[in-house]
């Protein structure tokens, strides 16, 4: 049960109002950089998102922390995400939180050769690193739930679930609107 409610979690991800608005025309120019470019992008958004999902879930565990106190962490985070998506306020002050994140982002992925396979990879990492703080409710609801695995390697299966509902959306977007872009 936790991997398709990981699953349904990566799905509802992007159809959020800090990226929904930005993601046509991510997968516009993966489109139009490679065929391939869509899946390219989705795979290395999965993989930032496993990889901070995991990581989270591990120095939980270093510091000490069981799965109810990480758990019980998640759900804060989620209620205080998603009332900086309700309220203008809260999001103004998270976008001028993560604005310095956003602006390194932004000019690496301006090196980044966006013609290649490579290139979108690192893309799809960097946007996965700079859009965790924007999802941060269905995340956050992924790493709970990871963080209540009895392993590490349970929590690494969870969001490999998660990301790869996210990858779902991302390809079936990329591949769905190809005609229409």
């Amino acid at each position: 049960m936790e991997f398709v409610l990981a699953y349904a979690a990566g799905l509802l991800t992007l159809i959020n109002p800090c990226v929904l608005p930005v993601l046509p025309v991510v997968l516009a120019g993966a489109l139009g950089a490679n065929p391939k470019g869509p899946l390219a992008l989705a795979a290395g958004m999965s993989v930032s998102f496993v990889l901070l999902g995991v990581v989270v879930t591990a120095f939980g565990r270093a510091l000490g922390l069981d799965e109810q106190s990480v758990a019980q962490a998640g759900a804060v985070l989620m209620v205080a995400f998603g009332l900086m998506l309700l309220v203008p306020r809260f999001g103004m002050v998270l976008s001028g939180a993560t604005a310095g994140m956003s602006a390194r982002a932004d000019a690496q992925m301006n090196t980044l050769d966006q013609g290649s396979l490579r290139g979108q990879f690192a893309g799809g990492l960097l946007l996965g690193a700079v859009w965790s703080p924007c999802i941060g409710p269905t995340l956050g609801g992924a790493i709970a739930l990871a963080s209540q695995g009895e392993s590490l390697g349970l929590a690494t299966l969870i969001m490999v679930a998660f990301a790869l509902g996210v990858s779902t959306l991302i390809i079936g977007l990329g591949y769905g609107t190809r005609a229409w872009l």
